[in-house]
Parts: structure tokens; C-alpha cells; sequence
């Protein structure tokens, strides 16, 4: 391993990363993966919040790294039916057709727009956190 002083992708754990799904967000965490020798300490986890809004090519990339990468992704979905808002979903379960992101819709009583973004935080930074504290992490 490289020291963390010269590497900026070796995170100390306990960590969390959001992973979007996009190239960008792969090239994180693949350099975080190789910091760490190839694979994830036992307390980071990965997170995919996805909103049912996705290409289905984003999808099949997340689904691929954790296959291919060894990475346990953890597939969330925005659910205010549900204690801290989110349900554990995986791929084959994951909306495919705008389900999470209409019932925010639906909760919210109104449609996000510039004046009020509501739907980043709700739909993956909330749900992402409330995931996160389910496990045992301090909010």
C-alpha cells in the first residue's frame, strides 16, 4: 500500500462511497479499490442510490463492478413508507421504470426545480445516510 500522505484515494475507514453509476465515479473507485490493495476494508461501504431514472447501461456498469471488481454494492431506493427512508434493492430488483422518483414526487407534493432541488438529497444523499445509520454508523 501507498501512504495516505501521497495518495489520496487511500481513505481511512470507516468510510462510505456514493457511487453514481458514471465513469467518473468507476475511476474513484477503482483507484480506491487499488490504494487499498484491490479490495475494500471490511468497514467501507459502497452505495448505489438509484432513482429508477437510470440508463439502463448505468444500471448493467454498476452491476458489472460489483461482479467483476468484487465490490459489494449496496442497491438503495428512495421509500418514505419506510423507517429512514430507503429499501436495500439489487439489480434484478431495481426500478427500471421512474418508480422511486415519482413517489418523491408524489411525498413532496410538488416537482423539483431550481429554486427547490430537493431531489439529490432525498432520493440519494438521505437515503444513502439513512442506510448508513441503519448499519450502525453515527449520523
Amino acid at each position: 500500500m501507498v501512504d495516505a500522505m501521497l495518495d489520496p484515494y487511500l481513505v481511512e475507514p470507516p468510510f462510505s462511497v456514493s457511487f453514481s453509476g458514471g465513469a467518473t465515479s468507476g475511476f474513484m473507485l477503482r483507484k480506491i479499490l487499488d490504494a487499498h490493495g484491490g479490495s475494500l476494508p471490511t468497514d467501507a461501504r459502497v452505495c448505489f442510490a438509484n432513482t429508477g431514472m437510470e440508463h439502463p447501461k448505468t444500471l448493467e456498469f454498476v452491476h458489472r463492478v460489483a461482479t467483476e471488481w468484487g465490490v459489494d454494492v449496496v442497491w438503495l431506493e428512495y421509500d418514505p413508507t419506510v423507517k429512514r427512508h430507503f429499501r436495500v434493492v439489487d439489480y434484478e430488483s431495481a426500478s427500471r421504470d421512474g418508480e422511486p422518483f415519482e413517489t418523491m414526487i408524489n411525498y413532496r407534493g410538488r416537482l423539483p426545480n431550481p429554486f427547490m432541488r430537493f431531489c439529490t438529497h432525498r432520493m440519494k444523499v438521505r437515503c444513502i445516510a439513512g442506510y448508513l445509520v441503519s448499519q450502525g454508523w453515527k449520523h
